[in-house]
């Protein structure tokens, strides 16, 4: 076996890095283990797709047949579950409280005798914000209940006043609304959530690995070594040994692309330019590594400042919060993570099913990444391989 491989060379590199992840349980732990266990704990947990019975606590002060059917009409919603029956105003908001429940509706005193009379009385919603996700699938449940309940009074009222059933409906609704939800239709959180957390995982482990690689041979003052085993050239050295690590994550990342398409995630667009992209953001972010560890020459500076960048990246990429309602600094903060151009193609190419033209400007982000960080690590970086000044700095 030895015979095979060289002594010197791009060959010989890429052999002794082999050994090198081998015999490092860090990098066998970061490279091999946790890619596929973070992706099945994400799965897993976000597999539902979508939230349902979520708990709500109820006041009823009215007690008549109609505040009872409210309550049925609202626990036969999808997203509530009408869980307590509160026995007044302080019980129900310490339920809340205590997360017992997400939200208190109140059912007011005579709201059968008021509907009777023609007034429009109110019931009253209170749910908990903080769940913002859970909140705003309780108050458009309980408002297409509602909504469903009083046209369905008003339907027979206008009937029982001799018009027709058409002419009542348009009595009700003279002006109707046809949304149309072309892109994830079924609401579901799988989509979007699972599938941009789990290439926010994948990057956080490349550009760890990277940087432990690269950094690990300064650390540990056995740059000259590593230099000596590329024949002097500073360039092969570099490639060579980061190249083990690009192969093992460009097919993790598309491990991850079709696992993802295994569990339901639609693919409308190029299949092709979607893993073209996700080998180049698992360069790009290799290339950012090499540039935090060639301008720090001290890998536990370049892990920090690589862990504020990636573990803050997914509140900036526009996956939870609108980019376009970022303030203007944290867009641009946005647009110098390689995540942002990729998760940007990734929706376009598989939930929008957008023409291939269309992503291109983020396809040629990610690689500029590769360019200026990468072409800027190669440039530096030869003289901290050469320089005893640098070996050593843990």
């Amino acid at each position: 076996m030895k015979a095979l491989i060289p002594e010197t060379g791009f060959r010989a590199v890429f052999c002794r890095e082999l050994v090198r992840m081998a015999r490092s349980r860090l990098l066998i732990m970061v490279v091999f283990l946790l890619p596929p266990l973070s992706f099945a704990f994400i799965a897993w947990f976000f597999s539902q797709g979508v939230l349902s019975n979520l708990p709500v606590a109820v006041l009823d002060q009215d007690n008549t047949q109609l505040s009872r059917e409210i309550i049925r009409r609202m626990d036969a919603t999808p997203g509530i579950r009408i869980h307590l029956p509160a026995s007044n105003f302080t019980e129900g908001r310490q339920a809340i409280q205590s997360g017992e429940t997400y939200g208190l509706l109140i059912i007011p005193k005579n709201l059968e005798k008021d509907v009777l009379r023609g007034l429009a009385p109110k019931t009253i919603l209170y749910v908990n914000n903080t769940y913002m996700i859970a909140a705003s699938l309780i108050m458009k449940d309980a408002t297409m209940a509602m909504q469903s309940l009083s046209s369905g009074l008003e339907l027979k009222r206008h009937m029982a006043e001799g018009q027709t059933r058409n002419a009542a409906i348009g009595r009700i609704q003279p002006i109707r609304v046809d949304v149309r939800v072309p892109f994830n239709p079924y609401s579901n959180y799988f989509y979007f959530l699972a599938a941009t957390l789990l290439p926010t995982m994948l990057h956080m482990f490349v550009i760890t690995s990277a940087i432990y690689a690269l950094g690990s041979e300064l650390a540990r003052s056995t740059a000259a070594e590593w230099l000596e085993k590329a024949g002097g050239s500073a360039w092969i050295a570099i490639i060579a040994k980061i190249l083990p690590y690009t192969l093992i994550f460009c097919v993790w990342g598309l491990f991850m692309n079709a696992f993802l398409f295994r569990m339901g995630v639609p693919m409308e667009g190029s299949g092709l330019l979607l893993r073209l992209a996700t080998s180049s953001m698992v360069l790009a972010y290799q290339a950012v590594a090499l540039f935090l560890v060639a301008i720090c020459a001290n890998m536990r500076m370049a892990l920090s400042l690589a862990s504020f960048y990636a573990s803050t990246a997914f509140a900036f990429v526009g996956v939870t919060f609108p980019a376009m309602g970022m303030p203007s600094a944290a867009r641009l903060w946005g647009d110098l993570l390689p995540l942002t151009h990729y998760l940007r193609l990734f929706v376009d190419q598989t939930l929008r099913g957008a023409p291939v033209q269309a992503s291109m400007d983020a396809f040629g982000s990610l690689w500029l990444f590769v360019i200026l960080a990468g072409g800027t690590g190669l440039i530096l970086m030869p003289g901290r391989m050469k320089n005893p000044v640098y070996w050593g700095r843990k």
